[in-house]
């Protein structure tokens, strides 16, 4: 497998809202983002909204077009810290899903407070399946259990943290696409073509 065919959350636009070039998140830098080290488990999620209409005493109901939901993505991804560098990317990859939840707020940031959490692109195996697919992140959960090996790593500035030998983590993603870019770009043929599945200015679709 390529690297440009791994599982990746990145952010849209590096270095914004918040930088990755020291501290806790400096081993992210590189790439802006999370390479998932081990293949995950993710699931998409596509759905058509259907209302019915109710006839009384009739044995079958007429489904009447709504709308399609965002699609969605669940990832469940296995983290190890063996090594010093591997321990140091645990801690770096969990501070980064949950500072992508957050929103810039307080008095030190009163030029951008209001800011919302920041848009990902989400990448796995190619196009078929997400291909720098604009996403917002939703939640992200974790959990420290007790039958884990746990080890401290240095993260600079005379800090250490605390991480789990085997770490098991799980975000929910939805895609979050400009409307205009919705409304000029999408057709049901172009779509079904593929030629909307690639990246960058003309694709993202899912």
């Amino acid at each position: 497998m390529t690297v440009q065919n791994k599982v990746k959350l990145v952010m849209k636009e590096k270095g914004k809202p918040f930088s990755m070039n020291f501290g806790i998140l400096k081993p992210l830098n590189d790439i802006g983002g999370v390479l998932f080290p081990y293949t995950p488990t993710i699931q998409f999620s596509h759905n058509a909204n259907y209302g019915a209409f109710d006839i009384q005493g009739s044995i079958a109901q007429q489904n009447y077009y709504m709308n399609t939901s965002n699609p969605t993505i669940n990832v469940t991804a296995l983290f190890s810290s063996n090594t010093v560098a591997e321990a140091k990317h645990t801690a770096a990859a969990i501070h980064f899903f949950k500072a992508c939840t957050k929103s810039d707020f307080g008095e030190q940031r009163q030029q951008t407070a209001g800011t919302p959490p920041p848009i990902l692109k989400f990448s796995a195996y190619g196009i078929i399946h997400a291909s720098s697919v604009p996403v917002i992140m939703r939640n992200f959960n974790y959990t420290l259990v007790e039958d884990s090996d746990y080890v401290d790593v240095d993260i600079g500035n005379e800090q250490s943290v605390t991480v789990p030998t085997l770490l098991l983590a799980s975000i929910d993603l939805v895609p979050q696409l400009p409307p205009k870019k919705v409304k000029e770009q999408f057709n049901i043929q172009t779509y079904a073509g593929g030629q909307l599945l690639k990246g960058g200015n003309k694709g993202g679709f899912i």
